[in-house]
């Protein structure tokens, strides 16, 4: 996919989005409804996505990293990991705008 990525000249990819699977959450009531899971759960499997993509794509074009973040040290290990940006939904949904401002002062 990277080769790809790089092939066809794309400005940037965002890693990841959603995942069907139910790992970490099959005790939840909702585990088996249908449709992609994200959030909290998704955290380390994406930035371990991103890891994997910094590594073939060698700094060749931008990652914005989403998946899980919900804090300053999300946002960090998703930079880390070779991300050039971040984007959150489901912890601005959570937490609320607030999120924004700590992570934009916390990195």
């Amino acid at each position: 996919m990277a080769d790809l990525l790089v092939k066809h000249r794309a400005d940037a990819v965002i890693a990841t989005n959603t995942t069907l699977s139910r790992a970490g959450v099959e005790s939840s009531p909702f585990a088996q409804e249908a449709g992609g899971l994200s959030g909290r759960p998704l955290l380390a499997k994406s930035t371990e996505i991103v890891a994997r993509l910094s590594e073939v794509l060698k700094g060749e074009l931008p990652i914005i990293a989403c998946g899980g973040i919900f804090s300053v040290e999300d946002a960090q290990a998703k930079i880390e990991a070779g991300a050039s940006l971040v984007q959150i939904y489901t912890g601005f949904i959570y937490r609320g705008p607030k999120l924004v401002r700590e992570i934009a002062e916390g990195l």
